[in-house]
């Protein structure tokens, strides 16, 4: 188990996330007590034809946000498996960045649960939501 901090962020990122999430250029904008917010840029890597963000980009924006602010729940970066995720897609945007707002609902010894917001960062419009149940595998 490690801490995990702004100054480490990135680089967990880097090193645990796998591939095809570090191909969308996702950033770490901030980490908070049971909480994190990350960035994707729009691009060709999270996009689909017309220039909107893809399902797959999002969902996998959802995931990793998720993710990170379970990471902040006091207990450090250990690993975590996505047992359930539940995306709802509320509006197409493209031409603008996304930033996954994700909070804990409740962390369990073996389960927990979190939920995040995708808005646009220029325009605050809401793209999507999502819901996840994540184990901490032994």
């Amino acid at each position: 188990m490690s801490s995990l901090t702004m100054d480490n962020a990135d680089e967990v990122l880097r090193e645990v996330m796998p591939g095809c999430v570090r191909s969308l250029s996702i950033t770490v904008d901030k980490l908070g007590e049971n909480a994190a917010s990350l960035k994707m840029p729009s691009s060709e890597a999270a996009c689909r034809e017309g220039g909107f963000f893809s399902g797959q980009a999002i969902a996998a924006l959802a995931d990793s946000a998720m993710c990170f602010a379970l990471w902040c729940d006091g207990r450090g970066r250990r690993p975590v498996a996505t047992v359930d995720l539940h995306v709802t897609y509320m509006r197409g945007l493209g031409n603008e960045s996304l930033v996954a707002h994700a909070e804990v609902v409740r962390s369990g010894r073996t389960l927990s649960f979190a939920k995040v917001q995708i808005v646009g960062a220029d325009s605050g419009q809401l793209a999507a939501t999502a819901i996840g149940t994540f184990a901490w595998p032994a």
